[in-house]
């Protein structure tokens, strides 16, 4: 769509109403898995996380980014998860725990047939983060997203993947979730974010998601998680989350509950209120002082609650 801020501020856009309200617990039991007492790790979800860059010297750090993605997924209850990065972050993402299985995709991001056959036999993708903006690395992961709608995948998209979709637009695409931050969304759409004015933030948003047909996760103070047909809203009482890798981790949670079952939107709403939740009963203890684990290693103490059996 060539004139995406005009069709924006169309009023046609809004007639049929515009639904909205904030996400609960109940989103949080709507999405968590069922697992039966003779199930497998293969049967109980299976997940492929995607990213990282080939640059060696970002390798400790970016490896820690793909860590609390695929430890997320595994904390909500996936219960097999793969992990992809170019070869020279490989052995710092092994090194960074023992629960990840890693492989190599070469020496930046590509499909290529090992993980063409992993993604065949997974349930939900997520692609994205620690990811270079470059012409190579959206090309790679324009390949991947394309791969995936072709084998009914699930895929959640973030960060360094999210410009890769800009030829993409307007296709039909099913089940995919964006998630980025003001600048990764206007770079994707060319459209400025409202920082504080949440009407016009929930307007873009859905207006996006509707004219493109894609679900979108859009971060800030109050998260917006759409699917152009209603709106939940994901408010945050601290700014506790405003650090390294919380986002990452946001990914795996959202990727987790896709693999264990639930549909993008559905879990991208899920996420974000688990996400939350977690930051502000970190800030009770630690203020603004929490680390990316921190999330991860909270996130059973929450939604155990809600484990079901079937």
């Amino acid at each position: 769509m060539k004139n995406i801020k005009g069709f924006l501020e169309s009023k046609t856009l809004y007639k049929t109403g515009l639904r909205q309200r904030a996400a609960t617990s109940r989103d949080l039991a709507k999405a968590a898995p069922k697992r039966g007492i003779y199930s497998d790790k293969y049967s109980n979800g299976r997940m492929v996380l995607i990213g990282g860059s080939g640059r060696f010297h970002g390798a400790p750090a970016m490896a820690s980014l793909a860590a609390y993605g695929t430890l997320a997924a595994l904390r909500v209850g996936a219960g097999y998860a793969k992990t992809y990065v170019p070869e020279a972050m490989a052995g710092a993402v092994r090194a960074s725990s023992p629960n990840i299985i890693v492989s190599s995709c070469g020496k930046g991001i590509a499909l290529t047939n090992d993980m063409k056959k992993d993604i065949s036999r997974t349930d939900a993708v997520v692609i994205g983060m620690g990811m270079e903006s470059a012409r190579a690395s959206e090309t790679a992961s324009r390949r991947i997203i394309l791969y995936c709608q072709s084998r009914g995948i699930k895929t959640i998209v973030d960060a360094g993947a999210i410009a890769s979709l800009r030829p993409l637009l307007g296709k039909r695409l099913k089940e995919i979730l964006i998630t980025p931050h003001d600048s990764e969304f206007s770079r994707l759409l060319g459209v400025a974010v409202p920082k504080r004015d949440l009407k016009a933030r929930i307007r873009t948003a859905f207006g996006a998601s509707k004219a493109f047909g894609i679900n979108i996760l859009l971060k800030g103070h109050v998260t917006i998680v759409t699917n152009g047909k209603e709106v939940k809203l994901v408010k945050s009482h601290s700014a506790s989350l405003a650090t390294m890798g919380t986002g990452d981790v946001l990914d795996g949670i959202i990727g987790g509950y896709a693999a264990t079952g639930a549909g993008v939107f559905d879990a991208a709403v899920a996420g974000a209120y688990l996400h939350s939740e977690i930051g502000d009963e970190l800030y009770k203890e630690k203020g603004n002082h929490i680390l990316a684990s921190d999330v991860v290693e909270r996130i059973p103490a929450i939604i155990k609650k809600f484990d079901k059996r079937r």
